[in-house]
């Protein structure tokens, strides 16, 4: 269910965005030019979710999220490892997990689904060697100083990239033999979807040990780039090629290779229609995603205002009959107060 929102959201914001921008050219009216008493808005939030695990899942780990702000949020995860967060709004974040002297540490662009394992502690350490964290050298650096090195968040997110894809690239025949194959693609270590269960992603965590810390660090560049971890693949020492060649590998998220999680897919097709202001917008159609289970599911997501322009938002009400879907909220921004409502319709695919 959470791809299937999160298209949501960002259709909504779109609808939003446009509809805002047209009402506010068309004037003001002079009954409403009085001073205003100022409000102070709710902050957006935005949902990340996810497994923390080294293979065996961290149950009840601590996960903390910050924000581009330096804002915090906690959360427990379960017994499985798996955490789901409401945080307010402010991409991109960086995550932390810690379970007694364990502390794994993570990266997200954007809401949604983010690992934490001991290979994306890595990604994100080793994303140094393209100096983007400025001073900051290690990883408790890089975490206590975020609200600083967030502000690069462009540059961040390329150089992560490419360290995940150079972790699939030395581990490329752990991952052949966990399932994936270079046709199909390698999943993406920080957003494909995963059960602690030996299976897939996790299959290639059981067989990886990677022994660093809060002070590890990465030095030099180019080809004297060197990160001061130590490796063990499946038991024996294994020597990490910081220079490796990712020719051919190629990152699909929705490469499960036995796994529950990826892009899901569905038997139903969304039709969206949103009015603002007694203005209807065209009606916009999405096909082939699943449809809520419930009233809950449906209405239950900050996703549905996580992306809305910046002002302060109230969602009125929220039904869902089991095909049919509504939200009625309001939007103030600059002052100016909007209502909108959104029509959800899930027919079979």
């Amino acid at each position: 269910m959470k791809m299937m929102l999160g298209k949501r959201s960002v259709l909504l914001s779109a609808l939003v965005s446009s509809m805002l921008l047209v009402t506010a050219c068309g004037g003001s009216d002079d009954k409403d030019s009085g001073a205003k008493t100022p409000t102070q808005p709710t902050p957006a939030t935005e949902k990340l979710t996810g497994t923390a695990a080294t293979g065996a899942a961290l149950a009840n780990a601590d996960i903390e999220v910050t924000n581009k702000a330096g804002v915090k949020k906690t959360v427990k995860a379960g017994v499985d490892g798996k955490f789901s967060i409401d945080v307010e709004q402010g991409a991109p974040y960086i995550v932390k997990a810690t379970k007694g002297e364990v502390a794994l540490y993570s990266y997200a662009a954007a809401a949604g689904n983010v690992n934490v394992t001991q290979l994306t502690t890595q990604a994100v350490l080793a994303a140094s060697g393209d100096a983007v964290y400025g001073d900051a050298k290690t990883l408790a650096d890089i975490y206590s100083q975020w609200a600083t090195i967030a502000s690069n968040s462009a540059k961040i997110t390329t150089a992560v990239d490419k360290s995940a894809k150079e972790i699939v690239a030395n581990l490329k025949t752990v991952f052949d033999a966990s399932g994936y194959t270079a046709a199909k693609g390698y999943p993406d270590i920080f957003k494909t979807a995963f059960d602690a269960n030996s299976k897939g992603l996790d299959k290639v965590l059981d067989s990886v040990k990677i022994d660093l810390d809060a002070n590890s660090s990465c030095t030099g560049t180019g080809t004297a780039f060197n990160c001061n971890f130590k490796y063990k693949v499946n038991g024996e020492t294994f020597n990490w090629n910081y220079n490796v060649d990712t020719n051919g590998i190629t990152i699909d998220l929705d490469s499960t290779a036995g796994n529950t999680g990826g892009i899901p897919t569905g038997n139903y097709n969304l039709t969206v229609t949103t009015t603002i202001m007694g203005s209807q917008t065209p009606a916009v159609t999405i096909k082939n995603i699943p449809k809520p289970a419930n009233q809950n599911e449906f209405c239950g997501s900050s996703d549905v205002t996580g992306q809305l322009p910046d002002g302060e938002f109230k969602i009125n009400s929220c039904s869902f009959n089991g095909t049919t879907g509504n939200i009625n909220a309001t939007i103030n921004t600059q002052g100016v107060t909007f209502t909108y409502d959104v029509k959800y319709v899930y027919s079979a695919a």
